[in-house]
């Protein structure tokens, strides 16, 4: 059986419908003496077809018509019990057909209930005649039907264009709660671009996204993020004529439907992405100042007013804010964690890296670097001087440390080293080369420890400072290593 929430929305339904029917067999009797075995039978035949409607039958592809050519049999045989044209209850047979405009959702069963019209008003001058039924009947039932026809097909075009702009309406709503959502998100994220594209690939139920940025310093956009396709960063010329660089430079939103492989900028990638239908080109305004550019491609044609380039739009203007302001804390936390002169990473990233080195639990050695006499260096030749002594020092030092060790200034003239998974030959190997490569010819002693079990970042710290300490003791100019 239904469910009590679809009954009563059945009975909604009905309601109307059924007060037509009512007042059309209550004025049976008023109008004359009826015949009442007839009249009894189509009573109960419109009660069937009103019980038929609440059963699970109606879910089946044509269950759902038969209570409506039960209610044209009830019909007819009211019509018949009450003189047959003359009872003027025919009008009623067009309920069925407004019904099956309204509620039934397949053209193949509001035809099929047309069909039972026809059959409603050509059977009796077929098969009794007049002078219940005259030959000039015929004309009424080929206007009514034609009528019938016409009011149910405009109908059910009207309700379908309603229901159509109604889900469109919600869809429309769930995506902006959800862009909503995912802005809110992405003021926290790690990585706001490729979040950016991700969030416009999913609720804008798009195959790929990709966010263009320009190269500072050239005529080249760079692709920055992507998501839906496995590509490396695409480069596209601004100087070359492209959907791209057009987004760009006027500002303007673009969706290319016909001829998209003409219109982007890099053909290979559109064919990579399987050749989408419909490519959405958004730019991403900082103000009027263009700083990128949102490409979005579905597999199948979007409406430029529908939900889906729509959340895009919308998308890729909350975007150009998060972007810029994730920019913002990635060079204030830069600034941060780096050193303003060397630019090297400072004290802070230092112990941070440190950290993670032990929560890591591989071997790794610390050094201490500190320039020899570097006071009396800054008191004889001045603090520029000095200063570019550090510069000079810490450039050439930065090109002899691999990826994934770590070379910081600590403060003043002292600097770190952290080598991970180095053995100890390696590691005086790199410590010697560094203190060789000191600028205008000047020297600086380094005392190192290695990790051991059990150590903590101050204890290794403190090894390390302590082996430092014996190497200026012992003249400066020379590496010595915690024992």
């Amino acid at each position: 059986m239904l469910t009590r929430d679809e009954r009563l929305k059945g009975l909604g339904r009905l309601a109307p419908f059924a007060a037509a029917s009512l007042l059309a067999w209550a004025s049976i009797p008023f109008g004359g003496e009826p015949d009442w075995v007839p009249f009894a039978i189509s009573a109960v035949l419109v009660v069937l077809s009103g019980v038929l409607r609440g059963t699970r039958m109606v879910r089946l592809r044509y269950g759902a018509i038969v209570p409506s050519l039960v209610y044209l049999a009830a019909v007819a045989t009211l019509r018949n019990s009450a003189g047959g044209v003359s009872s003027g209850v025919a009008v009623v047979s067009l309920i069925p057909v407004f019904f099956a405009a309204l509620y039934l959702p397949r053209l193949d069963q509001l035809l099929i209930v047309i069909a039972g019209l026809v059959v409603f008003y050509l059977a009796p001058v077929i098969i009794v005649g007049p002078p219940e039924y005259p030959s000039f009947q015929y004309r009424s039932a080929l206007l009514t039907v034609s009528v019938a026809a016409i009011i149910g097909m405009t109908t059910r075009q009207l309700v379908r264009d309603a229901r159509r702009q109604a889900r469109s309406a919600r869809e429309r709503e769930h995506m902006l709660e959800r862009v909503n959502d995912v802005v809110r998100g992405l003021f926290a994220s790690s990585d706001a671009r490729a979040d950016v594209c991700e969030a416009a690939r999913e609720i804008g139920r798009a195959s790929a996204a990709i966010l263009y940025e320009p190269v500072p310093g050239s005529s080249m956009m760079r692709s920055t993020a992507i998501a839906g396709l496995d590509s490396d960063p695409i480069e596209i010329s601004t100087r070359e004529h492209s959907a791209v660089s057009e987004a760009f430079f006027s500002g303007q939103a673009q969706l290319i439907n016909e001829h998209v492989g003409e219109s982007v900028g890099s053909r290979e990638l559109w064919e990579l992405g399987g050749s989408p239908a419909s490519v959405q080109y958004e730019p991403l305004l900082r103000g009027a100042e263009p700083i990128g550019v949102l490409v979005v491609a579905w597999p199948s044609n979007v409406d430029a007013d529908g939900p889906r380039a729509t959340v895009v739009k919308l998308l890729a203007h909350e975007a150009a804010g998060v972007i810029e302001r994730a920019d913002a804390i990635s060079e204030l936390t830069d600034m941060a964690r780096s050193d303003p002169l060397t630019g090297l990473p400072n004290r802070r990233a230092w112990e941070a890296s440190l950290a993670y080195a032990l929560a890591a639990g591989e071997p790794f050695t610390v050094a201490m670097l500190d320039f020899d006499h570097f006071k009396e260096f800054n008191d004889t030749y001045g603090h520029p001087a000095g200063d570019r002594l550090l510069k000079e020092t810490a450039a050439t030092w930065r090109e002899q440390v691999r990826s994934g060790d770590m070379l910081a200034r600590l403060g003043g003239e002292e600097f770190g080293l952290l080598l991970v998974n180095c053995d100890t030959p390696r590691a005086t190997e790199v410590i010697e080369r560094l203190r060789s490569l000191v600028y205008g010819e000047r020297t600086c002693s380094v005392g190192f420890a290695v990790w051991r079990p059990g150590d903590s970042s101050d204890s290794v710290m403190a090894r390390a400072d302590a082996a430092l300490y014996e190497a200026k003791e012992a003249g400066r100019d020379r590496a010595c290593m915690s024992v």
